[in-house]
């Protein structure tokens, strides 16, 4: 098969997904990327210049790269090196912040990680050679339901400027479900205290990954992932494609909504290629996701490309709508009715059913659901009908239990649902049993008719 038919498999294949699932991608990016677009430095390169830059680390890289059995290890012992040049002949290199007595050790080599990529980060995005211009267009276009990274630099920030920024340990705490979000596990340059760098960060870090992940696992399962920027062995993508695995509990099937881009710079002239990755993730375990191999980043970019009619819906009134949904269901069922301009979001939207597509889902939540359809506690519910308090809904229903023997208060169906929040239990009810108690106040009585 030749390229351009390969392309065009794959482009499909991810339409299919996106119109199954009925909801954006979830982006996760790794170090791969910052390098093509800046010439950030790998974690090799990374320390080869810390050690270059702290006159007491007096031996080659090479030398610990012989006595440590890993990169994070390395960190460690760096983080010494710096500790004791900033407190001695360095003093002047450092702000003066992080010298404080409640100031971690290692804040010293992160302030010099931070500073090496910073310089190396452009500020916009226009500073990004022109060669790529049409990638990061079409990166932009994709308008993401979320982004992961253990990138510590800023590049994402500013191909997503709505995004709101999630850093460290921070992503353990809010909702449990996300929109508009960039997901910075290892920490950001912009905040040093959170970065992952040295050996004993990994393991607080591992220590807690479990928590992330049960957090984002919906986010894994439900949503077309791609991910770029790893290679296929980093422990990075291992750790999620593990997690993912031990969830589905389907050992040896292809993960349908997974897609791991491969960069080749001869992806064009090969004749034949894969369609499918099989990923190590531990000595007996493997996983299977769709592959895509190329030198060119912005056909696949383009293929989950957002519908045109999400493209002028900033993430940001995504993530505020979702963020108060998510509130009043947790703590404002029972004393708010949330009242929301329906028609502002149509007029965003050509088609209303694009609408959950914002929030990458297909229906609201159960509890979302409940909330939308039985609106009204019993003394708002008599209050519609002319009441002060709750009497004359009462009153009504006590009719229809009379003429019909069905006791609205003690059934759930369509005009009743009974929400237990903690230990309190609230009666709700529905614009059919507003409808059905307004026909009832008109005529006197209830037919049965009216409750079919």
């Amino acid at each position: 098969m030749d390229y351009q038919t390969y392309k065009d498999e794959i482009s499909a294949d991810v339409a299919k997904q996106i119109k199954e699932l009925r909801c954006q991608p979830v982006l996760f990016f790794g170090s791969g990327i910052s390098r093509r677009y800046f010439g950030a430095p790998n974690w090799v390169e990374l320390l080869q210049e810390l050690a270059t830059n702290c006159p007491l680390i007096d031996k080659d890289y090479a030398y610990y790269a012989q006595s440590c059995s890993s990169a994070q290890q390395i960190g460690s012992i760096f983080a010494d090196k710096y500790k004791e040049w900033a407190w001695t002949t360095g003093k002047n290199q450092f702000p003066a912040p992080l010298f404080e007595p409640n100031i971690a050790p290692d804040a010293f080599l992160k302030h010099a990680t931070a500073e090496i990529l910073k310089a190396k980060c452009p500020e916009k995005l226009a500073d990004i050679d022109t060669a790529f211009e049409g990638e990061i267009k079409a990166l932009q276009g994709i308008k993401p339901h979320a982004v992961l990274t253990t990138n510590y630099d800023t590049l994402l920030e500013s191909a997503f400027p709505d995004h709101a920024v999630i850093v460290g340990q921070s992503a353990l705490k809010g909702m449990p479900f996300a929109v508009g979000e960039i997901f910075k596990f290892h920490g950001c340059v912009d905040d040093i205290e959170q970065m992952v760098l040295t050996a004993e960060d990994y393991e607080t870090f591992h220590k807690k990954k479990k928590f992330i992940a049960a957090r984002l696992l919906s986010l894994f399962n439900e949503h077309p992932m791609l991910i770029v920027g790893y290679g296929a062995n980093d422990p990075n993508v291992q750790a999620i494609l593990s997690d993912i695995d031990e969830a589905l509990a389907l050992p040896g099937s292809l993960i349908e909504n997974i897609y791991f881009v491969q960069y080749d710079s001869d992806a064009e002239g090969k004749a034949s290629i894969p369609t499918e990755k099989l990923i190590q993730i531990e000595d007996n375990r493997s996983v299977r996701v769709k592959l895509i191999v190329t030198s060119d980043f912005e056909w696949v970019f383009n293929a989950f490309k957002s519908p045109d009619n999400l493209q002028s819906v900033p993430p940001s009134f995504m993530r505020a709508i979702l963020a108060r949904s998510y509130e009043l269901v947790r703590t404002d069922i029972p004393r708010t009715q949330l009242k929301v301009d329906f028609d502002f979001l149509e007029r965003k939207l050509d088609n209303p059913d694009e609408f959950a597509k914002l929030f990458g889902i297909t229906t609201v939540s159960d509890a979302s659901a409940i909330t939308a359809k039985f609106p009204y506690s019993i003394t708002e519910l008599g209050q519609k009908l002319g009441g002060k308090y709750w009497h004359v809904a009462d009153k009504l229903m006590k009719i229809v239990q009379r003429d019909t023997g069905v006791d609205i208060k003690t059934s759930d169906g369509k005009f009743h649902h009974r929400i237990k929040v903690n230990n309190t239990v609230f009666d709700m009810y529905s614009d059919d049993a507003f409808d059905l108690l307004q026909k009832v106040q008109t005529a006197g009585s209830c037919e049965e008719e009216w409750l079919t």
